[in-house]
């Protein structure tokens, strides 16, 4: 048996403070959140041996400086791992500061002076080359980070490399090359790891395809992960019907979304009643319900409809009062509700929990403060309390269990809470205002004036954004702003996005599904995955714990092309392992 470990090494010196203290935002939590199996080598407190780097898919080096805690011994146990096949990702853009056997082995030439301009940082980087599997899912773009970053000045590279990105500061130096080095893959960043505090860019913030994307390509194959399947679903606030008996949900369901349909219950006549039902048991749409009407809440008692500064508990026997309506609500239209609460206003008082609870709605479409007047929270926990959530802060949206009431699991993609220098370029592009609502699609291009062309842009990105950072999908709109649309119109829209967004692949669920695999996703991780014989078999263990079954990740291929397939791994308490073979999983082409 030839058994070989399938999971990232990383490569870091605790010795050195403050770049070993930024791998937890910069490295850890995306590993974690990615599903990527890896194991941690120190070189403060252990000698660097070959089998521990033979015994490995890819080897990461995410320390920034890491070079000046590299032996030259130690270099040359790495190149000797990677021409025998390991694959190699550095991610630390000192590229200058590695000893000349490391950057002898991938012809780089460096320099501290400035040999192409006087300064050795970045605003920008820019996507260079787009038919590689790193950088395929990005369009020939710049993109801007918060704040400028250290560049390596590479002078030149005396060898074989793909040029994917290129450093933005006149200066034409590569930011983003890949090699072969012997058997194995080599990604080199020459931008410092910083791009992925948030303070500077970050997770989250519409980059991380390439961050992931450059583990898979340069790991030894076969590779696994336990990540988010790309999954895409769409809430609809503000329901009433109008204006046209929900005849725009099913032009969604024509595009292949389920979904969220968050009702002003009270405005629901009997006409609206009878296709609720109709839509709900073709199983094409799911319903929750987000207040009575646009002037009366269910979970919070503002100060007026229009004073959204103050406000206060309705007390349980009221709630009581309310809830039962809503039981008779659903139990009159033959539906059950949605196991998401979508607010309207985004006020929840702390006692309508338990009757959520009771009603088995244990899942936030946002990151709730509750007791908290619109005004004062704007939908959202404060800043910092957002900063403590999982996966990436905040930026990008929320995966994990409330840090107020743990047993209630946020499930929010948010495209709007991006980085600045990303939110600067949505203003510019027009899809939002500057001091306008940013998360719904259509609030700039579906109610003062119509651009279906923008209104599809945005929600495209919406879309790539999530997807690109193994996050579920979850666009936003207003029945109102849909409704401005005819469905010719919306029709056209969403074929646009279609077309926008054909090179991804997208698994249309609802969001109750979704936030339950979420749930049950946060709870597991790969304890080890290995391979067990030379015919392709591949064990795995999964610990944690998982009511519903999940999907593995499987990456195949070589340097050209990547292959990827979904392996099932069935629900389990504490922990279980499965054995597999790659002949019988189904492989795509990315």
């Amino acid at each position: 048996m030839n058994e070989k470990n399938i999971s990232a090494l990383c490569l870091v010196d605790s010795s050195q403070k403050e770049g070993y203290g930024q791998l937890d935002e910069i490295l850890w939590s995306a590993l974690d959140y990615f599903g990527i199996p890896y194991n941690v080598f120190d070189l403060a407190k252990d000698n660097l041996a070959a089998e521990t780097l033979d015994n490995c898919s890819v080897i990461i080096l995410c320390q920034e400086h890491f070079g000046r805690s590299l032996s030259k011994n130690d270099a040359i146990s790495i190149l000797k791992a990677v021409k025998s096949g390991v694959g190699l990702v550095c991610f630390d853009g000192d590229l200058h500061s590695y000893n000349d056997a490391f950057k002898d082995a991938f012809g780089l030439w460096t320099s501290e002076e400035g040999t192409h301009m006087p300064h050795l940082n970045t605003w920008m980087v820019r996507v260079w080359n787009n038919k590689h599997f790193i950088t395929g899912a990005k369009d020939p773009e710049f993109i801007r980070f918060n704040k400028p970053v250290e560049v390596c000045n590479i002078v030149n590279i005396e060898k074989d490399f793909n040029l994917l990105m290129s450093v933005a500061n006149s200066s034409g130096l590569p930011a983003l090359v890949t090699e072969k080095c012997g058997k194995g893959n080599v990604v080199l960043f020459a931008v410092s790891p910083k791009i992925w505090l948030k303070e500077y860019f970050g997770h989250g913030g519409g980059f991380d395809d390439v961050f992931w994307k450059s583990i898979v390509w340069a790991a030894k194959k076969p590779f696994v992960m336990l990540a988010m399947p790309p999954f895409v679903t769409i809430r609809i606030d503000d329901c009433s019907g109008a204006p046209n008996h929900f005849e725009w949900v099913k032009i969604l369901n024509k595009h292949g979304f389920i979904p969220h349909v968050s009702l002003f219950t009270e405005n629901i006549g009997e006409k609206e009643a009878q296709v609720i039902k109709q839509l709900y048991d073709a199983g094409m749409v799911e319903f929750s319900f987000h207040a009575f009407t646009w002037t009366k809440q269910i979970f919070w008692e503002p100060k007026s409809p229009t004073d959204h500064g103050q406000g206060k508990e309705y007390g349980k026997k009221k709630l009581a009062e309310f809830f039962k309506r809503l039981d008779e609500n659903a139990e009159k239209w033959g539906i059950k509700w949605s196991k998401v609460l979508t607010a309207h206003f985004g006020e929840v008082g702390k006692d309508a929990i338990p009757f959520l609870r009771e009603r088995g709605i244990v899942y936030l479409g946002m990151p709730y403060a509750f007791s908290v007047p619109y005004d004062a929270a704007s939908l959202q926990l404060p800043e910092a309390e957002m900063k403590k959530l999982k996966p990436f802060k905040g930026q990008g949206g929320v995966i994990g269990y409330h840090p107020d009431f743990p047993d209630l699991f946020v499930v929010y993609q948010s495209y709007e809470d991006v980085p600045k220098s990303v939110q600067q370029f949505l203003i510019n592009k027009g899809a939002i205002a500057p001091n306008g609502q940013k998360y719904d699609f259509l609030w700039e291009t579906g109610r003062e004036k119509i651009d279906v062309e923008l209104g599809a842009w945005y929600a495209a990105f919406g879309i790539k954004h999530g997807l690109n950072s193994l996050l579920p999908v979850v666009l936003i709109t207003h029945e109102q702003n849909i409704s401005i649309l005819n469905n010719e119109e919306w029709d056209r829209l969403l074929s646009m996005v279609d077309q926008l967004t054909c090179n991804y692949q997208k698994i249309y669920k609802s969001w109750s599904y979704i936030a339950e695999y979420a749930e049950n996703l946060h709870n597991s991780k790969i304890k080890y995955a290995k391979t067990v014989s030379t015919q392709g078999e591949i064990e795995c263990c999964l610990a944690g714990k998982s009511k519903i079954t999940l999907n593995l990740f499987i990456f195949n291929g070589d340097a050209e092309h990547i292959d990827q397939a979904f392996k099932e791994f069935p629900s389990y308490q504490g922990e279980e392992t499965i054995r597999f073979k790659l002949d019988n999983l189904i492989f795509r082409r990315l």
